[in-house]
């Protein structure tokens, strides 16, 4: 199905160098648009700082679902990941602020992998003020119609989940007892859970990152996964085993790309883009563009006085920076 898939065809990329130049163009098109204008670009965020804005909120977005009640399956988190990712390899997070994006990212990934949760129980995972939540809600709605469009409406991930499975299933059947091959699956799942925050679901077929999982798993356990891989994965010729290895290889090198981010570093940055707020502009479900978190019409409108905590936007942002990167 992966194969024959729009993953394949619109969301796989050749290499890590095709994802940077995708990235400094997506920038340059902001800086000829405010160049365009008459503004000043050089308080603009550069592309890598773009990145490690993403990076960071990309975090955000894993500890959000690792702590979500009821527990959320892994596929929403890889979808979710998977969404996120798309969405800024061809957009700027000075157009879309990741902070509001994530949100709606996790809540349709709920959607496309059928975990039944309301918008109201999806909020209450944020340690926010009732009114706060209210809030949050009318924003993830309005910006479902947006995500849809920024993902040109393909929302099917395949993830390297069921793979994984598939393997260790396999193994039981034709190399190892199921004892000793459900020792391998904490360290594969584990490497997994990593591999979703690198752009290794841009550039590999799932299988092949499924496969890299349970490389690493053997590796940490010690349990030979090479033999398993020569007599029941390869076709018999060594060609075709020294390219599962190969590719094994190159997945494990994007996933270790993944570095920690410096805390004082993220700061500056998260400041930078606060001061980039013309720039920060959304469209709602009624293709009305507005500022991110400035109030609405309707039953929002009634609150325009209310006295809002300060947010890294500024004051009247959906979520106080507490509610969001400390209650998720």
């Amino acid at each position: 199905m992966f194969y024959s898939s729009t993953q394949r065809k619109f969301w796989t990329f050749s290499s890590e160098e095709e994802l940077r130049k995708l990235r400094c163009q997506t920038n340059q098109n902001i800086r000829q648009k405010q160049e365009a204008s008459g503004k000043d670009c050089s308080k603009l965020l550069t592309p890598d700082e773009e990145l490690m804005v993403c990076q960071y909120y990309h975090n955000r977005l894993k500890e959000f679902c690792m702590k979500f009640q009821p527990p959320m399956p892994k596929s929403v988190l890889a979808s979710a990941s998977s969404y996120f990712k798309r969405v800024y390899l061809q957009n700027s997070v000075m157009e879309h602020h990741p902070k509001i994006l994530m949100l709606t990212c996790v809540y349709m990934a709920c959607k496309v992998e059928e975990f039944n949760v309301s918008i109201t129980q999806f909020v209450n995972n944020i340690r926010a003020r009732a009114e706060e939540r209210e809030r949050a809600v009318d924003i993830i709605l309005n910006n479902e119609l947006q995500l849809l469009q920024l993902l040109n409406f393909h929302l099917t991930v395949h993830n390297p989940i069921r793979p994984l499975e598939g393997f260790l299933i396999d193994m039981k059947t034709r190399h190892r007892s199921a004892e000793e091959v459900e020792k391998l699956r904490p360290k594969a799942e584990e490497y997994l859970d990593r591999s979703f925050l690198s752009d290794a679901c841009l550039l590999f077929p799932p299988s092949q990152v499924a496969l890299a999982a349970l490389w690493h798993a053997g590796n940490e356990t010690g349990m030979d996964i090479l033999s398993y891989i020569k007599h029941c994965l390869s076709k018999g010729d060594g060609a075709d085993h020294n390219m599962l290895l190969d590719q094994i290889k190159k997945v494990q090198e994007v996933v270790c790309h993944v570095a920690q981010l410096d805390a004082g570093l993220v700061e500056g940055v998260k400041a930078k883009l606060a001061a980039v707020g013309s720039v920060e502009v959304t469209s709602d479900s009624q293709g009305t563009k507005r500022k991110l978190g400035t109030d609405q019409p309707g039953r929002q409108g009634a609150k325009k006085k209310t006295k809002q905590p300060k947010t890294e936007q500024g004051a009247g942002g959906v979520l106080t920076l507490s509610s969001l990167e400390e209650g998720t």
